[in-house]
């Protein structure tokens, strides 16, 4: 797993002819993402980690091909907090969102790279004593008005997506048993799946994505017999 510790930053690309203003994504009302949004995103949209549920991590936009590539120059960049980098940004109504290392969200302007707005999450002092390098945070989810996340003190929270704001959080595990959370969560039918980190003690928990409610504990050993008897089965 290939990790980057440095003062890192956000670089947005353009093409030399860049495309015509009207469009152009700008960022202004937001519109909330549904389930149907999730499961067929605008091409012009990243709504999870590898864009839709089947993780292609693929983009369906063709105005950058192999033929102008070359021509890409940079169009803005934007400091980062410094740690170890491994997000992956969501992008939805000209906004582009971006885990910062640390718990710190950034909301930008797409077009400009512009701060919108920034979320820093306080963490327990003693946090550190348990996790050895508790800032890695690779992406974010996105339902409704919300950018969902996991937070490295073991809580799933929610943060208004025009403001920042903290909309709603409930704590996932106590973090002196072990649990990381480093993965994110993903949106599937309007529940929030938490996969943890490379380095739990516990499995993967789910719950409401509208106010964070019902989050269920499943052990690591159970979901491993789970997803090799899906595959043993799967033809």
């Amino acid at each position: 797993m290939k990790r980057v510790m440095l003062a890192t930053g956000f670089v947005a690309f353009a093409l030399l002819s860049a495309v015509p203003e009207a469009q152009q994504p700008i960022a202004g009302s937001f519109v909330p993402v549904t389930d149907k949004m999730l499961a067929s995103p605008d091409p012009g949209d990243w709504l999870m980690w590898r864009r839709t549920w089947n993780s292609w991590g693929y983009s369906p936009l063709t105005q950058i091909n192999k033929t102008n590539v070359r021509q890409l120059t940079l169009a803005w960049s934007h400091a980062m907090t410094p740690g170890i980098q491994e997000g992956t940004p969501l992008v939805h109504s000209g906004i582009l969102f971006m885990p910062n290392p640390a718990d710190v969200i950034h909301a930008l302007n797409a077009k400009t790279g512009d701060l919108l707005w920034e979320y820093k999450r306080a963490w327990p002092e003693d946090l550190k004593k348990y996790f050895p390098v508790p800032e890695i945070n690779r992406n974010l989810a996105i339902h409704g008005n919300y950018i969902i996340d996991t937070s490295g003190d073991d809580f799933v929270f929610a943060l208004d997506a025009s403001t920042g704001r903290l909309a709603w959080e409930t704590k996932i595990l106590d973090y002196r048993m072990g649990a990381q959370q480093t993965s994110g969560p993903i949106i599937v039918n309007g529940k929030v799946i938490s996969g943890r980190g490379c380095e739990p003690d516990r499995g993967y928990g789910s719950g409401n994505a509208k106010a964070g409610r019902n989050m269920l504990q499943h052990d690591r050993t159970r979901l491993r017999l789970l997803v090799i008897g899906c595959l043993s089965t799967a033809g």
